[in-house]
């Protein structure tokens, strides 16, 4: 159903970005890979998806910076024409090596440039370019914490982030209608490179007694909620905050 497709996921050098673009790229998609930091990440998504014979090309921007933003809409749709997919997938991580060291006000800033204010930007660009196909959608990615709540301060500022995210998501589904779709997907806990490296036994015990299914999350489970809110099976379906994450919120 997204043969030919053409798609952009920001921040999709690794994680759950990197997972969206070979996804996408398995289902026959055309996939923009956009990177903030790491070129050579981006670089070896882009050849694993044209290793499996598809379609892909890398673009740079700090989506914290509007100029990047605008170029970033602009190069996309240079490189494959209109655009059917938007998954506004990047973020700020509390904690990567890029904030290490900020104080907290400079913390707080940075995810709120990059996480509110850079996703707000691309969906402004798409709209007043007229990016997207008459049947294009939006996916964002937002965080099951926003629903819930959680303790600590890190949990603060991406629960902040994530919740104006989602009011966002349901602000454009109505104003981009009838013809643009945008709905938001909110993961939980799932199983990244701070999961595996940096979280104690203890803590992943507690989160997964927490979790009705019994285990985290992984990227294909965020991968297979965006492959069906961009297919043809979900085009009355706008506005709407996907929760995937095993039930440990239930909304």
């Amino acid at each position: 159903m997204l043969e030919g497709k053409r798609v952009v996921i920001t921040g999709a050098g690794r994680g759950i970005g990197k997972t969206l673009a070979l996804r996408f790229a398995e289902q026959g998609a055309h996939v923009v890979v956009h990177y903030a930091h790491s070129e050579q990440h981006a670089r070896d998504v882009v050849e694993a998806i044209q290793h499996i014979g598809g379609q892909a090309t890398m673009l740079y921007a700090d989506l914290s910076n509007p100029e990047h933003i605008r170029q970033l809409v602009l190069q996309a749709q240079h490189a494959f024409g209109p655009i059917d997919v938007w998954v506004n997938n990047a973020g700020v991580s509390v904690n990567s090596a890029e904030v290490r060291g900020l104080s907290e006000l400079d913390l707080f800033q940075r995810i709120m440039d990059v996480d509110v204010r850079g996703t707000w930007l691309c969906c402004r660009e798409l709209q007043q370019r007229h990016t997207l196909t008459e049947q294009g959608c939006i996916i964002n990615i937002g965080y099951d914490g926003a629903l819930k709540g959680d303790p600590g301060l890190p949990n603060q500022f991406y629960a902040m982030s994530k919740g104006a995210i989602i009011a966002l998501t349901r602000c454009l589904a109505v104003e981009f209608a009838p013809h643009i779709r945008v709905n938001c997907i909110a993961p939980g806990f799932i199983e990244n490179e701070w999961a595996q490296q940096k979280a104690g036994q203890s803590f992943r015990k507690k989160i997964t007694e927490q979790i009705p299914l019994q285990r985290w999350g992984t990227a294909d489970d965020i991968a297979g909620a965006a492959l069906f809110l961009a297919s043809s099976a979900a085009a009355y379906i706008t506005g709407q905050i996907i929760v995937v994450n095993g039930g440990r919120v239930m909304y």
